[in-house]
């Protein structure tokens, strides 16, 4: 499904861009929009160098100028005014947000947004704050750095490659496809090549600290949970999808006193069921206020689940991705296909 995406993504970014927005609004009714990234930055970032193409600051700018040119920035607060109140979202709206709380939304992204006078959220794992552990695909990404540059030297790597079977000449060493359930692998390997993950976090510090957190809450931005260490969640049991979801939304509403408690899934919210929704939104006891998937501009079943937007699609910019979104939703709901039913 995520294949057939990008195929159609490569077709229609070449013609929908020449759409104006305004028109493709009028055309869908789909006048909010919520789009989000990881880490804007002008430096190369080791831990994310083999995951994903970062955007720059120039590029981040220039679709902020789009948002800002279509939408009004809103925050946090008037979508769950919204929602408490059964009302439409504010139309022609925009609310920005960040995963996995990476240092750069401090360094780089705060200061432009607080120029602009735009709001966001930044989504935290929870068993990541303050640079305790790195997710298990930045370590894959740290490791093929380390192998691209001392390559396969010793019988002790090369057996260790043969045993798991993974290649050792090709663009990532197959290092990619190590899961959350065998990510103890990485572990093993870093210790085979010499390298040290804990002195990376204390060197290079990926993730936001709670003084920085704190910082950025009382300069207007909001966080959320985006669960304790970033497992895929349609290849977890339901109740450990609970337990990352419900363990991480407190870890971080009460570390830092928020009144709100927000989640947004890691990797994707494909696959999860409605007996999930149910639990996690339960009247007598909600563990959540809101949850935010990353399926593009789609609507879903679950009223209180918003679908968001990501920007970090190849080397297109905000407008190719916004239009390419819009039109993509067009065709989808020609066959009633965007809704996400659970």
């Amino acid at each position: 499904m995520v294949n057939n995406k990008k195929r159609a993504f490569r077709i229609l970014s070449s013609i929908s861009g020449i759409i104006p927005v305004e028109i493709l609004k009028q055309i869908t009714r789909q006048k909010t929009i919520f789009p989000f990234y990881h880490l804007i930055s002008d430096e190369e970032v080791p831990h994310v160098k083999f995951l994903y193409r970062i955007r720059n600051t120039k590029e981040f700018i220039a679709d902020l100028d789009l948002f800002l040119k279509h939408y009004k920035p809103i925050g946090v607060a008037e979508v769950l005014d919204s929602y408490k109140a059964d009302r439409p979202l504010p139309e022609n709206s925009f609310l920005l947000s960040f995963d996995d709380g990476l240092r750069e939304f401090n360094d780089v992204v705060a200061p432009i947004l607080l120029q602009k006078g735009i709001p966001a959220t930044c989504f935290l794992n929870s068993g990541f704050v303050d640079n305790r552990d790195l997710f298990y695909r930045y370590k894959a990404s740290l490791l093929i750095g380390r192998l691209k540059e001392t390559g396969i030297q010793t019988e002790p790597v090369r057996t260790w490659f043969r045993d798991h079977h993974l290649s050792e000449n090709t663009h990532d060493y197959g290092l990619l496809t190590i899961s959350y359930s065998n990510r103890y692998l990485l572990d093993e390997l870093a210790v085979l090549l010499d390298y040290d993950f804990g002195e990376y976090l204390r060197k290079n510090h990926p993730y936001l600290d709670f003084a920085q957190i704190q910082t950025l809450i009382r300069q207007g931005f909001t966080f959320g949970a985006h669960s304790i260490d970033h497992p895929e969640f349609r290849f977890l049991p339901e109740n450990e999808q609970i337990r990352q979801t419900s363990q991480s939304i407190l870890d971080i509403k009460e570390k830092f006193g928020l009144y709100y408690k927000l989640f947004s899934f890691p990797f994707t919210d494909f696959g999860i069921q409605t007996s999930f929704f149910d639990r996690i939104f339960d009247p007598a006891e909600p563990f959540a206020d809101l949850t935010f998937g990353g399926a593009g501009l789609k609507r879903d079943s679950v009223r209180k689940n918003i679908q968001r937007i990501p920007f970090e699609e190849g080397s297109l910019n905000a407008k190719q991705i916004l239009a390419t979104e819009y039109a993509y939703y067009m065709i989808k709901s020609i066959f009633g296909k965007n809704l996400i039913r659970r």
